[in-house]
């Protein structure tokens, strides 16, 4: 794993994710570091979560997929080799403001011309697909996994949904009027189909396919 710790280096890389994030999600803002809209403030209050120390405002990770059984633990993990290759890469960034927060995702080496459904998840990647946790989400649902569509949208949660390109690219963003709670996200988990968002399966996207630990409540 390679990690850009310096705002500088951190900055120039979610520039370049940016321009580069040719998709988004139903929860993005217009325009970033901007005022957050009206439908995002109603999902819930962060109170809580701005109480706590703020995280620096830029993290950067990147990684290739490796098999969870790997001579060295891997932070990407693949658990379908055959739709999430070993060696493809990941980078996943995020910015956190006041104001809110925005998460890039870019991939490249995965399947060519393919929708992966991709959500930040509560905990690191392990051995099992589970080990990741559930999505994270601003407004708790007290049932999980959350198929509520009051809960589970890309509002709540952060979805980064990304269809490939014929060479196996693929980016993605997602803008929130909230932030983390901290240690409460702490992976971006690929799955096997598009986010389905009707009620009783809302959130719910097939098989986990690989995962990419990253402290995205804290760094």
């Amino acid at each position: 794993m390679r990690t850009a710790g310096a705002v500088g280096v951190a900055a120039a890389a979610v520039a370049a994710l940016l321009a580069g994030s040719g998709t988004g999600t139903a929860g993005e803002r217009a325009a970033d570091g901007g005022p957050p809209r009206a439908a995002d403030e109603a999902v819930g209050s962060d109170v809580a979560a701005r109480r706590q120390p703020f995280p620096q405002p830029f993290l950067v990770r990147e990684d290739q997929f490796s098999p969870a059984n790997a001579f060295i633990s891997p932070e990407a993990i693949t658990y379908d080799r055959a739709r999430v290759p070993a060696g493809a890469g990941i980078t996943v960034a995020r910015r956190a403001t006041r104001h809110g927060t925005t998460v890039w995702l870019r991939v490249r080496g995965l399947l060519p011309d393919r929708t992966y459904g991709a959500h930040v998840h509560t905990r690191p990647c392990g051995g099992r697909p589970g080990d990741a946790g559930p999505h994270y989400q601003h407004r708790r649902d007290s049932r999980q996994p959350s198929t509520d569509p009051r809960y589970a949208n890309p509002r709540n949660e952060v979805w980064l949904d990304v269809t490939t390109d014929a060479a196996g690219r693929g980016s993605a963003v997602s803008r929130h009027g909230w932030t983390f709670r901290p240690g409460g996200a702490g992976s971006v988990v690929l799955h096997e189909r598009a986010t389905r968002t009707g009620e009783g399966h809302a959130g719910a996207a097939g098989a986990r396919l690989g995962c990419f630990t990253v402290p995205l409540s804290g760094g």
